[in-house]
């Protein structure tokens, strides 16, 4: 623990109060999260200087960057630091003051900090609450068996705490790494146990109306070093508790980056494939962030004309253009205080490209036929399956704008990469169709299972819903199996990856042979017509034309072509 850290505060159980004012401070940098406890009065100063009260691992923040000064209200003020304070979006002056509020997020260089009411330390409990900090520290004094419990509570304020207090017990030690964040160390447990009090109280917590993703690990079964075990419960767990849906560990990776990055206003850019997932991202983007309770509007790029999607974005002024008969706000402006999804950033004509540029330099907005700029009030998330890179290499995309869309970058990997995933999503999709068709979710055989997983899915999530909706139709008996799926003449099964050491062939080599093979039957079937054959394979008319031309394929073949 820095030397810098706030002293420790355990908190025994007492009787209900009125609530006393005491604050936390919850600190997100590159290097993780931490939880400090605010005295009542006087100030604490952030700053990476270790003789700052709360010590800033990042080489953009100042020695002494900012200063917190507590009481009856809480004020944040900038000492002057190179890179500035920003609070709810808007960059401090020098030696500027500022009165905070619960939940208020501040940006300190690269490192985020959220002000919370210490709602811990106002409950009546058995356990014992510490700091991240010691409570790596307990780990290591601990003899097992013991289990380790994550939580990430996305709920209403109390309801994590309200369950904690009636489940716990004495001997469990608690610590809140971030806000709705809790670890839980429950001595004598073993790795079942543990595994069954997180069932319980994700079950509880998901009763009372909350979202919950967490995980256990239990010592010495998954490790003994608190490295080990926090780790062990980062990963999905085989049998998810209730509310815990995310299998992949790469996808929990990224859920547990967005956490860190919804709170703050930073462009986000979402990469990935067709169908893999970017707009439930985006919509996660925007629940998780202090613009959950605006709106969330979403534009996809591809779908308008030039003049569209300019007017459309910026709004347009009456008699602007022909058929501009009143005076249109553009979708920039009436999404004020939430967050707009920009699709398929990189389709946007140069024109286009350029006013949206200025845009995000002068949070201003200019319609069409306008003569004043309206400020705007809005978070940005945009969305691409294209190399934005290689887009702006070649001269297609303004490498100004590159650097202003691409705060932060989040790749999602395509679904053959989250075999792990496959299973349940089928399984989701198809008791959803069932349902709608008022009808028993569907079994699947073994069989069924094993093609999903083999199958190479161009067109990732979209296309493994289309196929399972069409199965739960075509599925005899209730049940579904290879000849339902249809994924191929040989039943969805391509050829298995060789064996280590065979040569001339690897897993990527099978997948994208399965995958050509999916194309040109499904072009097959549709006697050649493109379109027709991408809504077959769940993906847009546009992925289906790169991938025949990454195939050498010049033009679609038809049934009577060799």
């Amino acid at each position: 623990m820095s030397r810098s850290q706030l002293p420790t505060e355990r908190l025994q159980s007492k009787p209900p109060s009125s609530r006393p004012n005491r604050w936390r401070l919850v600190v997100i940098s590159e290097e993780g999260s931490s939880s400090h406890a605010l005295p009542k009065t006087g100030s604490v100063t952030l700053g990476r200087d270790d003789t700052a009260e709360i010590r800033l691992d990042d080489i953009s923040a100042s020695r002494r960057h900012a200063a917190l000064h507590l009481g009856e209200q809480v004020t944040i003020q900038d000492l002057g630091g190179a890179n500035g304070t920003v609070v709810r979006g808007r960059k401090l002056e020098p030696n500027e003051s500022v009165t905070l509020s619960p939940g208020d997020t501040i940006e300190l260089g690269k490192t985020l900090v959220v002000l919370q009411h210490d709602e811990l330390s106002d409950r009546s409990r058995p356990w014992t609450l510490i700091t991240h900090a010691h409570f790596v520290e307990q780990i290591a004094k601990a003899t097992a068996p013991f289990a380790l419990l994550r939580l990430q509570v996305m709920a209403s304020p109390g309801v994590a705490q309200d369950v904690l207090s009636v489940e716990l017990a004495a001997t469990d030690v608690v610590a809140s790494f971030g806000p709705g964040q809790f670890e839980v160390l429950a001595h004598g447990k073993t790795a079942e146990e543990g595994q069954r009090l997180l069932e319980k109280l994700s079950a509880k917590l998901v009763s009372a109306g909350a979202r919950v993703r967490a995980g256990a690990s239990g010592a010495p079964r998954d490790g003994t070093t608190a490295e080990e075990l926090l780790a062990a419960c980062a990963r999905p767990a085989a049998a998810p508790a209730p509310g815990f849906v995310v299998r992949d560990d790469a996808m929990a990776a990224i859920y547990r980056q967005l956490d860190r990055i919804a709170p703050s206003n930073i462009n986000v850019l979402l990469l990935g494939e067709t169908g893999s997932g970017k707009e439930v991202l985006s919509a996660e983007v925007h629940r998780r962030s202090k613009r959950a309770a605006g709106p969330f509007l979403k534009l996809n790029c591809t779908t308008l004309t030039e003049s569209l999607l300019e007017s459309e974005l910026f709004g347009h002024e009456k008699g602007s253009f022909t058929g501009a008969i009143k005076t249109k706000p553009g979708l920039l402006e009436t999404a004020r205080g939430g967050t707009v999804l920009l699709d398929e950033i990189g389709e946007i004509p140069p024109s286009i490209q350029a006013k949206l540029l200025r845009v995000l330099e002068e949070r201003a907005v200019m319609r069409v036929g306008g003569l004043k700029a309206e400020p705007i009030d809005v978070r940005f998330v945009f969305a691409t399956n294209r190399d934005l890179e290689a887009e702006v290499a070649r001269g297609a995309f303004r490498a100004d704008l590159y650097f202003r869309v691409n705060g932060i970058s989040v790749a999602i990997p395509p679904l053959r990469d989250r075999v792990a995933e496959i299973e349940p999503l089928a399984r989701t999709f198809a008791a959803d169709a069932a349902a709608r068709d008022g009808r028993q979710p569907p079994e699947f055989s073994p069989e069924a299972i094993a093609a999903l997983k083999a199958w190479p899915w161009p067109g990732n999530i979209r296309e493994l819903r289309n196929t399972i909706i069409r199965a739960e139709l075509l599925s005899a008996e209730g049940k579904i199996t290879p000849a339902s799926l249809a994924l191929g003449k040989s039943g969805g099964a391509p050829a298995q990856a060789a064996a280590p050491g065979a040569s001339g062939t690897n897993l990527r080599d099978e997948r994208e042979a399965a995958e050509k093979r999916a194309v040109l039957e499904a072009l097959e079937k549709c006697d050649g017509n493109q379109t027709r054959a991408a809504e077959l394979l769940g993906v847009s008319r546009r992925t289906l034309v790169t991938r025949l031309s990454q195939y050498g394929l010049t033009r679609a073949r038809k049934k009577d072509e060799a």
